[in-house]
């Protein structure tokens, strides 16, 4: 499938005190994160606040994950998010998106540093 139009860019923004670092060329989009606190932070600070009404947790994030691979799959653009220049998810590669043992790891060892 030919992209209708091209991607060139380098970015480092920063949401707080963590700076996120985005490179994307042609269809092809990567965002890094220092590390997994890191884009935990991130996540807190641009999603909007849970209703406190269920439909949270996990089965809501893989419901909402499904949908953005659905549109980016659709746009014909991949998305993928690193911690520390490795692959946590990616999007727009297949039907579902793609969890890699990091991301895996990487949640259960941040339940480990809280407290």
């Amino acid at each position: 499938m030919e992209f209708p139009f091209d991607i060139s860019a380098q970015v480092v923004f920063t949401v707080q005190e963590d700076h996120v670092f985005l490179v994307a060329e042609e269809n092809y989009i990567i965002v890094n994160f220092q590390d997994h606190a890191a884009l935990e932070r991130v996540m807190q600070n641009i999603l909007p606040p849970s209703s406190g009404k269920g439909g949270g947790g996990i089965s809501g994030s893989l419901d909402k994950a499904r949908d953005l691979n659905a549109k980016l799959l659709a746009a014909g653009l991949v998305v993928d998010v690193r911690v520390n220049n490795k692959t946590y998810i990616e999007f727009g590669t297949s039907a579902s998106p793609k969890i890699t043992a990091n991301a895996v790891i990487g949640k259960v060892g941040s339940w480990f540093k809280r407290g």
